[in-house]
């Protein structure tokens, strides 16, 4: 009998073929990019195959690497089918949400906790996804949140507004920086991998030009706020998940925020707009009256 790989480093193999990419593999599992990257080389280890090929700064399948992807993705779906059912058969199953690492850290799982004071009896499960949502999510899900507008600016059928987004440029107090005749200057800006066009898009509505010498990357944006917290740049960031570095005056907005109103969002992800699961709804309904940023 064949000796298994790992689950985890099939897990993240999957996330690769079904995301594109590490780091949005990463992001959706959420894991660091060098977390997945060594469970990719683990699996590739233990097959004994060449299941990538570098490509520029990413990776691409191998004609092996692409066949069994699709065996593990197929496997993978009938698990997951399977163990919905087996959670069916029970009555019951957890209230599965999809929201980015950065927002559920600093935002969600302090509202969840608020919920589950008034709804103890309602269980909730978090997956990791980019902060605009994921189209590309496959697993059965019951409610997404959004609230990157820059990024992702269309509202989706069927969302539901918690309040509105500011979103802007920040940086340390004493981090060398000047706005002078709309041009915002500063040495090095900070971006979220796979989020670059925010700043693009950030300039052509303010109306206000940025002009950097360089730029550095992170992961995730909980890092990328950390790393302008303390002195090493530039970051764009939503105003609600920073807000107690700028009371604190760790950050400021040296040109303000734009605001996005409705910005913050909650979606169904069944197709006919209701959740199946009828604690989704519970859950929906109570953050329309409770949840605001």
């Amino acid at each position: 009998m064949e000796a298994l790989p790992p689950l985890t480093s099939l897990l993240a193999f999957e996330a690769v073929y079904r995301t594109g990419s590490v780091t949005a593999a990463a992001e959706r599992l959420g894991r660091t990019h060098g977390a997945v990257s060594k469970q990719l080389q683990q699996l590739r280890e233990h097959a004994g195959v060449e299941l990538f090929r570098k490509r520029g700064s990413g990776l691409e399948f191998t004609s092996q690497g692409r066949a069994f992807a699709r065996t593990v993705a197929a496997a993978l779906d009938e698990i997951r089918a399977g163990y919905g059912e087996l959670s069916r058969q029970k009555g019951h199953r957890p209230v599965t949400v999809l929201a980015s690492a950065t927002f559920a850290r600093a935002w969600l799982i302090p509202v969840l906790s608020r919920f589950n004071i008034d709804h103890p009896q309602v269980d909730v499960a978090l997956q990791m996804v980019g902060p605009s949502g994921s189209r590309a999510y496959s697993g059965e899900a019951d409610l997404t949140f959004s609230y990157d507008r820059l990024l992702s600016p269309e509202r989706w059928h069927g969302s539901v507004s918690l309040g509105d987004v500011e979103i802007g440029p920040v940086l340390a107090p004493h981090y060398p920086h000047t706005l002078r005749d709309g041009v915002l200057a500063f040495q090095t800006r900070i971006e979220r991998r796979n989020n670059e066009k925010s700043w693009e898009a950030w300039s052509r509505l303010s109306g206000i030009s940025v002009s950097s010498q360089k730029q550095q990357v992170f992961d995730h944006s909980y890092l990328a706020f950390q790393a302008a917290r303390s002195g090493m740049g530039a970051v764009m960031a939503p105003r609600f998940l920073i807000s107690g570095m700028l009371e604190s005056g760790e950050l400021i907005a040296p040109a303000g925020f734009l605001m996005f109103e409705g910005g913050l969002v909650v979606r169904p992800t069944a197709a006919a707009g209701t959740p199946a699961n009828a604690d989704a709804m519970i859950l929906l309904d109570w953050l329309k009256a409770n949840a605001s940023p």
